[in-house]
């Protein structure tokens, strides 16, 4: 199940998984540095002054919150995202892998909450990871549906030119890789308008990719059971990308 797009979720969520955090935390035998307390008081902060500054236009949202924190939103969605990247692999360190997802997961809703108020997202590495994470975790269709439509979201509001302009010097390339998720989670929804598009996109942005993205494709598509629409579209673009390059 998708994170709904709220603040009010993510500090329901932190009360809940901060307690058992600090729980485990306390009754460690060795000091845990920074501590659970500490990050959380400081992410709770940072969710409050969003909320106070929420309401208005992005102009009146951006001007609050540099009256606030004297920071621009960009440093401020910057440093939520670090204390939940921290919070992560604290509890990694804790030996709580269901509760690292999960904090993990509210890497989207404070991005996506973010960019619909005209923040930009300069380094998308933990939102990546959390879309990537949760579409491995979806079954239904009307899931990935909302899936695929945050992912379109992210890429519009950044620009996908210029998204990939960004990562030009990150090994990483976090880009790519949503780029690529979001061309695979549109093949599992079924939806050839939805396919034909996300592989265009590869086609255009990481022709590189795209003969071994569509030859797997096709691998996924003779082991489950896609419907014709579907395996037409997939089996178009494997004949242009895969097929022809076997003639040379």
């Amino acid at each position: 199940m998708l994170p709904p797009i709220d603040i009010s979720h993510i500090v329901q969520r932190l009360d809940e998984l901060g307690e058992e955090l600090q729980r485990i935390s306390d009754e460690s035998p060795e000091p845990v540095e920074p501590t659970p307390r500490a990050l959380l008081a400081g992410l709770e902060r940072l969710l409050d002054v969003l909320h106070a500054a929420d309401g208005g236009s992005c102009t009146d949202f951006a001007r609050q919150i540099q009256q606030a924190t004297g920071s621009d939103p960009e440093f401020i969605l910057e440093h939520g995202l670090r204390l939940i990247v921290q919070l992560t692999e604290l509890a990694q360190r804790l030996n709580l892998p269901t509760q690292a997802q999960a904090l993990e997961r509210l890497a989207l809703p404070l991005s996506v909450w973010m960019l619909r108020r005209g923040c930009e997202l300069p380094h998308p590495e933990p939102v990546v990871n959390a879309l990537a994470r949760l579409a491995n975790g979806l079954r239904q269709p009307e899931d990935l549906l909302e899936l695929h439509g945050l992912m379109n979201e992210i890429m519009d509001a950044i620009g996908i030119e210029r998204a990939l302009e960004l990562e030009s010097d990150n090994p990483a390339r976090p880009w790519r890789v949503l780029l690529i998720n979001r061309a695979i989670v549109a093949t599992r929804t079924r939806r050839p308008a939805l396919m034909e598009a996300a592989f265009q996109t590869i086609v255009e942005h990481l022709p590189e990719e795209a003969p071994d993205f569509f030859r797997e494709g096709m691998g996924q598509m003779e082991t489950l059971d896609y419907p014709p629409q579907a395996r037409e579209v997939m089996q178009r673009y494997f004949e242009i990308w895969c097929s022809a390059q076997r003639l040379h």
